[in-house]
C-alpha cells in the first residue's frame, strides 16, 4: 500500500554488539520446494512492495514467474528496471521478466502525490546495482504490455497466483481483453481498500484511489465466477515495523521509509501463511464519498481480511529474513 513516507533521519536498528543489522547478510534462502505456488506480483514498486517482493522472492513455497508494474501507482517504466535490479543485486537472486502497464487509470482514477512517486523512484535505501551485478543478474524489461505477459503467464503456468500490491489497472485489463486466460488465474490477492480506517487526505486508501474503476472490474469479474479475489485492507494489518524487518537487506529499506505500517509485506505473508488471516466474505463496493474505502453490499464470493496474527506473521518475516 502507499501512505504517507517519512524520508530520511530513520538510523538503522541495532543489535546487542552495536553492530547494524542491516549491514549484515541474510542467511541463504531456503530451497524452493517442488510444490512452489506460481506467483505472478503485480507492483507499483514502493518501499512496501519491495520487501514483499523480497519476501516472495525467498519464500520455498512460491516461484515468482513475473513481475507486472502498475504505473498507475508510484513507478513507472524505465525507472522499474532500475528498482528491480536493486533489489536483485541487494538479496543476490535472479530477476523474473519486468512489463509495465499503461499509465493512465481510468476516468475516476487520480495521480499519487509526485513527493511519494519521485522517492519511490528514487530513493529505495537499497544501493544501487553495480554494473559488475547488473551483469550476473540482468532485469529483462520486456516489450510486451503487462496485462498481455499476465495472459502468457497464466496459460501457462498451472494454479496462477496474482500477489497484487499497488493499484488493480493490469489486472482490470488482462479481465477486460481477455476473459480465458484470466479465468486460468486461480488468486488473486489484493492490498487496497480500507473498511473503517481513518482515511488520509480525503482519501480511504490509495491503491484503491489511484484507479477505482480498475478495482471495481476486478470486484465485478469475481461475482461473476473469476478467479477468488482476497483483499487485505488497511484495516487489517498491525502496526509498526516488525523487528525482523529491521535487518539485512530489507532493514535499509524500512529505515528510508519509515512507515507506521508494512501493508503489502503482510499480505505477501498471508500468502504463504494463510492460517494468519481471518476473513469475511461478500460483495463489495468502492464507495464515491472517499475513495478505496470499501463497502459490503451483500453475500458474495470476495474475501475481505479483518485481522492478520501478528504473531504467524512474525514467523514467516523471522524464516525469511534470518541473518546469516
Amino acid at each position: 500500500s502507499t501512505c504517507a513516507l517519512v524520508l530520511g533521519g530513520c538510523a538503522a536498528p541495532y543489535d546487542g554488539d552495536g553492530e547494524s543489522r542491516a549491514s549484515m547478510r541474510l542467511a541463504p534462502a531456503a530451497q524452493q520446494l517442488p510444490s512452489a505456488t506460481p506467483v505472478v506480483v503485480d507492483t507499483d514498486l514502493g518501499a512496501d512492495d519491495l520487501v514483499a517482493m523480497a519476501l516472495l522472492l525467498r519464500h520455498p513455497s512460491v516461484h515468482v514467474e513475473a513481475i507486472t508494474v502498475a504505473a498507475t501507482g508510484l513507478v513507472g517504466c524505465p525507472e522499474a528496471a532500475d528498482v528491480v535490479a536493486d533489489l536483485a543485486a541487494a538479496l543476490a537472486v535472479a530477476s523474473p521478466v519486468v512489463a509495465c502497464g499503461r499509465a493512465a487509470p481510468g476516468p475516476s482514477g487520480r495521480v499519487m502525490p509526485a513527493e511519494w512517486r519521485r522517492a519511490a523512484a528514487e530513493s529505495s535505501g537499497l544501493p544501487e546495482a553495480s554494473a559488475e551485478m547488473r551483469h550476473f543478474l540482468p532485469v529483462t524489461l520486456s516489450a510486451t504490455p503487462a496485462a498481455e505477459l499476465l495472459a502468457q503467464t497464466a496459460r501457462r503456468s498451472n494454479g496462477l497466483n496474482v500477489v497484487a500490491l499497488g493499484p488493480l489497472t493490469n489486472l482490470a485489463d488482462l479481465a477486460t481483453s481477455d476473459r480465458t486466460a484470466y479465468a486460468q488465474v486461480r488468486a488473486v490477492h489484493v492490498m487496497g481498500g480500507v473498511v473503517a480506517a481513518p482515511g488520509d487526505d480525503g482519501v480511504g486508501e490509495w491503491n484503491a484511489a489511484a484507479d477505482p474503476d480498475a478495482f471495481g472490474t476486478v470486484l465485478s469479474a469475481a461475482r461473476a465466477g473469476g478467479p477468488r479475489v482476497t483483499i487485505v485492507p488497511l484495516d487489517a494489518v498491525p502496526g509498526g515495523t516488525p523487528q525482523a524487518l529491521t535487518g539485512p537487506v530489507v532493514g535499509a529499506i524500512t529505515a528510508r521509509a519509515g512507515l507506521p505500517a508494512w501493508w503489502d509485506v503482510a499480505t505477501a505473508a498471508a500468502v504463504v501463511a494463510p492460517a494468519a488471516a481471518v476473513t469475511t466474505t461478500g460483495t463489495y463496493r468502492l464507495g464515491a464519498a472517499q475513495p478505496g474505502r470499501l463497502t459490503r453490499t451483500g453475500d458474495g464470493p470476495v474475501r475481505v481480511v479483518q485481522h492478520l496474527d501478528p504473531i504467524t506473521l512474525d514467523q514467516v518475516y523471522d524464516a525469511v529474513f534470518a541473518a546469516a
